[in-house]
């Protein structure tokens, strides 16, 4: 499994403008609930002073935790801050605490030229640019970061970070650069593995005392470098897992990787297991990388997919859970190294619906469960099948009065842009009946949807480009015959969510009216009512 097909998400591009656009506030919105349902670590560093000290520190979605480090630890993995500061616009990436200022930094892929720091209570320190040194080089995507103490023959107090190219699977670099951001140095062979440059690729890398680094590849292998980048060892394989994120020394100079979500998995200096120390925090429910929500009126539950592209022991799939977001039962299990995307839900039917988007075009579709998670039917998506080739389908939803679904696609052959923001209502046998063209409504694209008739007439609830959440009706305009909108607002400045993939409308319970959107970087739901 590799936990890093997150980074390709659709939503990379527009996430970036989220502060940028501030919907005009038609409505206002009520939070009724919200939780974390599920984590995902993509990095951890050891602090060696502060109030921290002697902690391992992870970084999953926007919350930095803390955890000590034990042989037998007893405390809970604690929540010590955020990072939803404006400058940050999608989930970070890397983490390293930076002994000499004692901040920490961290990167993130829409500015692959910028640095962040933090204090040991959240306090944002400002952001540094990054110097590479090639000044027309500007990397595709960021991962690992780690801190080489003054203590270092190499380098001393310095940064070190992995970096890809582009997101096409590299090659990848390892950048040695001063704490300002200027690039001293790049590790780069050409005779690296395969599994350097190919899409397993670099994840994690940490400094090795006296004069080594340490790399992780998403393929569950730790690989030991020297600061030429020659390899000195390796790998030493850690098997059945997930693919490793994070890796570093600690201060009794064993070593901790974070495998998927959160689980800190312990080795001695010489890459020796020490399966006593392990450690496997849950966040939430446990329902990790949520991409998709939906509301069952049959049983009064939100619908959530959950650890896309993972193997079904992992507990990939879709669950219900009530409002209250204190429990969950699993519903359907979906199959490995499958990308399912976004829910919806046939209340006249009684099935679950979900897309398929990864293999060949020819295998998208739409597929159909049943409330006791068997498998019932499919609707297929494929170029054939609809006579021409719009692309992955995006965002989901099905009109019961109607009995049709609606997609947006993400733009096959054509105009891709006119893709994006355009609806395809499809009958229920799969054939097209028409576009509903959102242009008029300024979004460049669609995140997730739903249908809902909550007195005022049949309307859909759209996540578009920038932040925004708006109202339109079943043409797409979003202003009635005065010109008055419907319904819009910045989900991130009325929510509180940097991302969000997909929305549902409840309609049925006590909570009927309401919203329920959900957030996969952060494994977020919020509960919500547009007043």
């Amino acid at each position: 499994m590799k936990i890093h097909l997150l980074r390709h998400s659709v939503f990379a591009a527009i996430i970036a403008l989220y502060f940028l656009t501030a919907a005009t506030p038609a409505n206002s919105q009520t939070v009724i609930n919200s939780s974390r349902i599920g984590g995902y670590s993509e990095d951890i560093t050891f602090v060696t002073s502060g109030a921290l000290k002697d902690k391992i520190v992870i970084l999953d979605g926007f919350d930095i935790f803390a955890v000590e480090n034990k042989k037998k630890p007893t405390g809970a993995m604690d929540k010590v801050f955020d990072v939803k500061v404006p400058e940050i616009d999608v989930f970070p990436n890397g983490i390293a605490y930076v002994a000499s200022e004692d901040l920490f930094v961290l990167n993130q892929n829409v500015h692959t030229n910028k640095l962040y720091f933090f204090d040991q209570t959240g306090a944002y320190k400002g952001k540094r640019g990054i110097q590479y040194l090639n000044p027309a080089y500007l990397p595709g995507h960021l991962e690992g970061l780690a801190y080489i103490p003054a203590s270092s023959p190499f380098f001393p107090d310095h940064l070190v970070m992995v970096v890809l190219d582009d997101l096409a699977g590299g090659p990848q670099r390892i950048e040695i650069m001063r704490r300002d951001g200027v690039v001293e140095a790049e590790l780069y062979r050409p005779d690296w593995p395969a599994s350097f440059t190919s899409d397993a690729g670099i994840a994690g890398v940490s400094f090795l005392a006296p004069n080594r680094l340490l790399v992780t590849t998403y393929d569950n292998n730790i690989w030991t470098l020297d600061f030429s980048g020659n390899i000195v060892s390796g790998p030493v394989t850690l098997a059945a897992n997930s693919g490793f994120e994070g890796i570093i020394q600690l201060g009794d100079t064993n070593i901790a990787v974070v495998d998927y979500p959160q689980k800190l998995l312990f080795l001695d200096s010489s890459l020796n297991r020490l399966p006593d120390k392990d450690r496997n925090d849950l966040i939430g429910l446990d329902l990790n990388r949520p991409g998709g929500i939906a509301w069952n009126s049959d049983t009064n539950r939100l619908l959530i997919k959950h650890d896309d592209n993972l193997p079904v022991s992992a507990g990939g799939g879709i669950a219900a859970v009530p409002t209250t977001l204190d429990s969950a039962a699993q519903i359907v299990s979906l199959s490995a190294d499958i990308i399912r995307r976004r829910l919806t839900y046939l209340p006249d039917e009684h099935l679950i619906a979900t897309l398929q988007v990864s293999g060949p075009a020819a295998d998208r579709a739409i597929l159909l469960y049943n409330n006791d998670g068997t498998f019932n039917s499919q609707v297929s998506l494929s170029p054939t099948s609809l006579g021409f080739n719009p692309g992955q389908p995006v965002a989901l939803t099905y009109i019961p009065v109607t009995h049709e679904f609606v997609i947006n696609f993400n733009g096959g052959t054509g105009d891709q842009p006119l893709e994006r923001r355009s609806l395809r209502v499809l009958s229920r046998a799969g054939t097209l009946v028409r576009t509903i063209d959102l242009t008029s409504t300024g979004t460049t694209g669609v995140g997730g949807l739903d249908f809902f008739n909550f007195g005022s007439g049949d309307r859909f609830i759209i996540l578009g480009s920038a932040g925004r959440a708006f109202v339109t009706d079943l043409n797409g305009n979003s202003r009635n015959s005065n010109g008055a909108l419907f319904g819009e607002f910045n989900s991130r400045v009325k929510l509180g969510l940097i991302s969000r993939a997909d929305i549902a409308a409840i309609t049925t319970g006590p909570l009927a009216g309401a919203f329920a959107v959900v957030d996969p970087q952060n494994g977020e739901v919020v509960i919500f009512r547009l007043d």
